[in-house]
């Protein structure tokens, strides 16, 4: 192979790198952003203080939340699991505890594959075994020799190929991964290969061999389909957008700020002198001494443009909030105006259908990751697992708050009291243990008996 062809990538990874290395660099925020070069240069802005403000520049950072509330959203519930006859399995418990080879577990690698997915759209997961002979089960086990997952984000997946199968079927035929700096691997239906690439030179075939399985060991996980192969849609798709522009007029409003903090000084010039003087909001500013009332004084600069750029942040943190169908989570915080009880349910139901269809592509991904830990283990996956698919989302502060006017009227029925109380513990312990909870719920019963009809 040259170096020209293990270097050369897929049209889609060309077509999308710049976007999903965006999309990671807005939900880190922090110095991770700041080198991205998204704050553009004012047209003649010196380089000097275009650079000054990019070391002063902050990121408010709403697509980390928005993500992360997702997630969170998405495994409030746990997913039920039945592994079948895998769960006798010795290899395959040790796998759940650790998956990946390096402490995850299997519940918690799948949230986090999810968290990238929702960043980028797409990630892929390799399921490998390693390359050592045991002859029996007891060895396997006392080498730690099972197949394990590797998560591969698409800036990392370089070039892939379908093919068509007589059935008419198409399947994945090739992926070629980066997994560090110079070192490549690439998987086919058959055969894996590992090349060096030095710094010059003809890339170097490190190793190679042959797999049973008859696929490519690859499950890709996506955030949201779009009807492309290999390619998801991002849970800040166009979040990301409009919080870089609250980053462009956040350092816009700080240079007006600093550039109007103090005025500006203007004298009159010498006639005699030929040298040329600059003009800016740092120098001063000089007028003709022959104009009538020729005196020095200081020129203030307006600062109207400041509540127009407030106003377009706070419309633009609203329309974040908007497309990522958070509306009904804020609607007790900033609107001016409250929702009709018919806006904040379509707002839930847009959320209940977003994590729906997350829901479905786990459940998906998850059967195929256990498919292929199977067939590398000579077996055959006879479990299930299922999703969650319905979801509540509550709003806790208008749930309590609702339940304390509700005991403030002063009504006479107990049964009603009591009844709202056991309420008031579901929204304020929803994490409590259960025997804890039944031991709460039987005093409150317990109170009510006492103080009798």
């Amino acid at each position: 192979m040259t170096r020209e062809e293990l270097e050369r990538t897929h049209p889609l990874y060309d077509a999308y790198l710049s976007e999903w290395e965006f999309f990671v660099r807005s939900y880190f925020g922090g110095r991770l952003y700041r080198e991205g070069g998204y704050l553009l240069k004012h047209p003649f802005e010196s380089t000097e203080n275009h650079n000054r403000r990019r070391a002063t520049a902050y990121y408010y950072n709403y697509c980390g939340p928005i993500v992360d509330i997702m997630v969170s959203h998405l495994f409030r519930k746990p997913p039920r699991r039945d592994f079948g006859s895998l769960a006798s399995d010795p290899l395959f418990n040790a796998f759940l505890e650790d998956c990946d080879l390096e402490g995850t577990g299997f519940a918690q690698f799948m949230r986090d594959a999810q968290r990238f997915a929702s960043i980028y759209g797409r990630v892929s997961i390799v399921v490998d075994k390693p390359r050592l002979n045991a002859g029996t089960l007891e060895e396997e086990i006392r080498g730690g020799i099972r197949p394990y997952l590797v998560l591969i984000t698409p800036e990392n997946l370089l070039d892939w190929r379908f093919t068509r199968l007589p059935s008419g079927r198409t399947v994945l035929d090739m992926v070629k991964i980066r997994e560090e700096q110079g070192l490549f691997r690439i998987w086919t239906r058959r055969h894996w290969q590992v090349w060096l690439l030095p710094e010059r030179g003809e890339p170097v075939l490190s190793d190679s061999g042959t797999h049973p399985l008859g696929e490519v060991p690859i499950v890709n996980l996506y955030n949201k389909k779009t009807g492309i192969r290999m390619l998801g849609l991002s849970d800040i798709q166009d979040i990301a957008d409009i919080n870089r522009n609250i980053y462009y007029l956040c350092s816009d409003a700080r240079e007006i700020i600093e550039n109007t903090a103090f005025p500006m000084l203007a004298i009159p010039y010498e006639k005699s002198g030929v040298e040329e003087k600059e003009i800016g909001p740092r120098n001063i500013l000089q007028f003709d001494p022959s104009e009538p009332n020729a005196r020095p004084y200081w020129l203030e600069a307006p600062h109207s443009s400041l509540s127009e750029i407030r106003e377009w942040v706070r419309q633009d943190i609203a329309e974040i909030h908007r497309i990522a169908k958070l509306g009904g989570v804020r609607a007790t915080q900033d609107r001016s105006q409250p929702q009709s009880g018919i806006a904040l349910e379509l707002e839930w139901q847009q959320l209940h259908a977003v994590l729906s269809e997350k829901a479905d592509n786990l459940e998906e991904a998850e059967r195929q990751l256990l498919r292929l830990w199977a067939r590398w283990q000579g077996k055959r996956f006879d479990g299930t697992v299922d999703y969650p698919d319905e979801f509540s989302v509550r709003d806790l502060d208008r749930e309590l708050e609702r339940a304390i006017k509700a005991i403030s009227l002063g009504l006479e029925s107990r049964t009603f009291r009591k009844e709202l109380e056991k309420k008031v513990v579901d929204a304020v312990l929803p994490k409590l243990k259960a025997e804890v909870k039944t031991k709460i719920l039987e005093e409150i019963d317990e109170v009510h008996r006492e103080k009798g009809p």
